[in-house]
């Protein structure tokens, strides 16, 4: 899987923050377990392996959450500063 596989779906784009949410929140919880994460190298790997394995869960989710439906993607505006 890469980039483009998830720009190419409209289920992969529905789910992608929630999965790059708790792929950051795995890598982060193991930081003191393996500091060798803190420079970051290796996440995007890590990244994809945890949406393959969370995307149908994630889907389905999102789906139940809107009627069996998945819901029209809109940019979402920025709330946070860079």
């Amino acid at each position: 899987m890469n980039i483009q596989d998830i720009a190419k779906s409209k289920e992969k784009k529905a789910v992608f923050h929630m999965v790059l949410e708790e792929a950051c929140r795995q890598w982060c919880d193991g930081i003191e377990d393996a500091p060798e994460r803190k420079d970051g190298e290796g996440f995007a790997d890590f990244f994809y392996e945890i949406f393959e394995d969370k995307e149908k869960e994630y889907v389905q989710q999102v789906k139940e959450m809107n009627g069996g439906r998945l819901p029209l993607l809109q940019p979402k505006d920025k709330d946070h500063e860079r």
